[in-house]
């Protein structure tokens, strides 16, 4: 018997093997998504907008997130560094004497001010949704104590309706200090005394 190979059949091979290989690469391929940049840990930042999920994750949602470091509420920072985080956060701060000097009574500086205490004030202006103006920080001045102006624990704010109004709704009443001013507490240890022309702060 004379045996020829078929090519035919050969062929039907070659092709299902051929069909059968998957796709190994993409002439095209995406590239990955860059990672996002790093948050200044210096300003408190809220984030809102429509976010794309996977599809087993679709839908949209909004998200506040807090990026200050509570663990560094120790430190001490500098007056520029200091108005410049109050600028990006939409607080004023202000001076009768139109200066910064530390040294000086009519000055309004944030020399050496807690970063605690500057990034509760930017909380307060996000969360009370009022105007906040500082009016007094680290100035010579102010009564001396372990947690006063001076050690960086302390802020003026200037009085507005909106600010009061969320002051007095918000917090609870204490008591009356001993030259008049009614004390109002906040959850743990701040306290806010309501003096004539500003609320003297106490961001602990």
């Amino acid at each position: 018997m004379d045996v020829r190979p078929s090519w035919r059949g050969l062929a039907g091979i070659g092709t299902a093997v051929l069909i059968s290989l998957p796709m190994q690469h993409d002439r095209n391929p995406v590239p990955p998504p860059s990672p996002p940049p790093a948050a200044d840990p210096g300003v408190g930042v809220e984030v809102r907008g429509e976010i794309s999920l996977p599809p087993l994750l679709a839908g949209t949602f909004t998200a506040t997130v807090k990026t200050w470091d509570t663990t560094a509420a120790d430190e001490r920072i500098d007056h520029a560094r200091a108005a410049g985080l109050l600028l990006d956060a939409g607080v004023r701060w202000k001076s009768t004497g139109d200066c910064a000097d530390r040294r000086r009574p009519y000055c309004t500086s944030l020399e050496a001010i807690r970063y605690g205490t500057l990034m509760r004030t930017v909380d307060l202006r996000r969360d009370s949704g009022c105007p906040v103006t500082v009016t007094g920080g680290t100035e010579t001045r102010h009564a001396d104590g372990r947690y006063s102006h001076g050690t960086g624990y302390k802020v003026d704010l200037a009085h507005n309706r909106c600010l009061d109004a969320y002051v007095t709704r918000t917090y609870r009443y204490w008591r009356t200090r001993a030259d008049g001013a009614a004390l109002y507490r906040a959850a743990p240890s701040d306290v806010w005394a309501d003096e004539p022309t500003h609320w003297d702060v106490l961001f602990r």
